[in-house]
């Protein structure tokens, strides 16, 4: 009687782990689901394709949002301090060798599957694309933002950007 017990025991063992080795399927995305529409990848998902993408600032916008506030951060002294730059200005970061160029303000920010422009010119996700120029290093342009600075955020040893929003004309 032992035997049989300890049997029906083992066999249902056996099928209890021959059902976990099922195949995982991958979780089929939604249409619009930003790893399927060119956006950023869900966390824990591989980084997709970079895509040039042409950034279209509507006449509108252009002549609505003139400046932005950027709070620069000097890591060494542990301070930071607020600049107003009008966009198609430079600013020399005092302290460091560091050029900043704003080169275009969204204060709507969207990202489509060619362009980059802004859905309105309400302040709702409000993004700033810049020009990092410093000697010796290759220039880079990113984007700032003001809603989410943990988006993307510009690496550097001496200076911490961030974007606090857009001025309006």
């Amino acid at each position: 009687m032992k035997r049989i017990v300890a049997a029906v025991l083992v066999a249902g063992l056996l099928v209890s782990f021959a059902g976990c080795k099922k195949k995982e399927e991958k979780p089929q995305l939604p249409p619009g689901h930003p790893s399927t529409e060119g956006g950023m990848p869900p966390a824990g998902m591989p980084d997709m394709p970079k895509v040039d993408r042409k950034v279209v600032v509507p006449k509108e916008i252009a002549a609505k949002w003139k400046a932005v506030k950027l709070a620069v951060e000097d890591k060494t002294k542990k301070a930071t301090k607020e600049y107003t730059i009008n966009v198609g200005s430079s600013l020399d970061v005092p302290g460091t060798k560091v050029k900043l160029t704003v080169l275009s303000f969204l204060p709507d920010f969207r990202m489509g599957d060619k362009d980059i422009t802004s859905a309105s010119d309400k302040p709702n996700n409000p993004a700033a694309q810049i020009l990092i120029q410093e000697p010796g290093k290759p220039e880079q342009k990113i984007w700032l933002y003001s809603m989410h600075p943990g988006v993307h955020p510009f690496q550097h040893e001496k200076i911490g950007l961030v974007l606090n929003g857009g001025v309006s004309k």
